[in-house]
């Protein structure tokens, strides 16, 4: 989770905010407050730009489910938006939650628990955007090379990589489980993926970019052995890539 985080709370009560400020003290957190006032809330967001919102449902002025139809438009609008109401009504959790918030709490509430609410949701989008982000990478890695995309190969590869990138241990168990494991996902044999991957390895080191081949593999792959082994392939891109990002650097 970023460091510095900034937290807004639209709560008023001096006990409340003394115990929030108490609990935030040393979570390297950003905390600032507000009037329960839905004006003065986008207000606040649009000039401090925090990271998350704490809101109670019900607020003078506008609500808060219009006070986050409106800061959704903003550049820089809260990653997170967490509703708060002082008594239980299904009516009202199913309006909150179709309007996009997050969570949603009853008071009173632990701060304990929506710190650790805060931490799971922004590692879940870390991770969602990195998981997003690295499919992406790969594809642009392997139309680079030219590994065709219309071979079946081309999948097996790309999900082997994926694989090696985020668990660098499926490199030293290739048959026992990296061929299985795609087979699995993809209603075919393990034999079939390893001769598919081979297949495009071949093509893309007979008809592919040999500038882009040569910025990968370098030296590794000399001319009398030719072109490399289907894990070999995977491991030099996968380290790469995970080297990429430090979530994934290898320890």
């Amino acid at each position: 989770m970023k460091s510095n985080l900034k937290i807004l709370f639209c709560e008023q009560n001096p006990r409340i905010i003394s115990g929030c400020r108490l609990f935030f003290e040393d979570k390297n957190v950003n905390i600032m407050f507000c009037e329960k006032d839905g004006n003065l809330l986008l207000e606040k967001i649009e000039e401090y730009q925090p990271d998350v919102v704490f809101t109670d449902i019900f607020l003078a002025g506008i609500d808060a489910i219009e006070v986050k139809k409106q800061a959704d438009l903003l550049d820089s609008k809260p990653q997170l938006f967490f509703a708060t109401c002082s008594f239980d009504n299904d009516e009202t959790l199913r309006q909150v939650m179709n309007a996009g918030f997050n969570y949603y709490f009853l008071k009173p509430y632990s701060f304990e628990v929506a710190y650790e609410r805060i931490c799971d949701i922004l590692d879940m989008k870390k991770e969602k955007s990195f998981d997003n982000d690295l499919e992406a990478r790969v594809t642009e890695v392997l139309h680079n090379m030219g590994v065709p995309a219309h071979i079946k190969g081309y999948d097996f590869l790309r999900q082997s990589i994926i694989m090696a990138v985020e668990d660098p241990q499926v490199i030293r168990l290739v048959t026992k489980r990296l061929y299985p494991d795609i087979a699995r996902m993809n209603n075919t044999t393990a034999s079939r993926v390893e001769r598919a991957i081979r297949h495009a390895i071949e093509v893309a080191w007979d008809r592919g970019n040999v500038d882009v081949l040569n910025e990968y593999f370098g030296y590794t792959i000399n001319n009398m052995r030719g072109k490399p082994t289907n894990s070999e392939f995977v491991a030099m891109i996968s380290d790469r890539l995970r080297l990429e990002n430090k979530k994934f650097r290898v320890v």
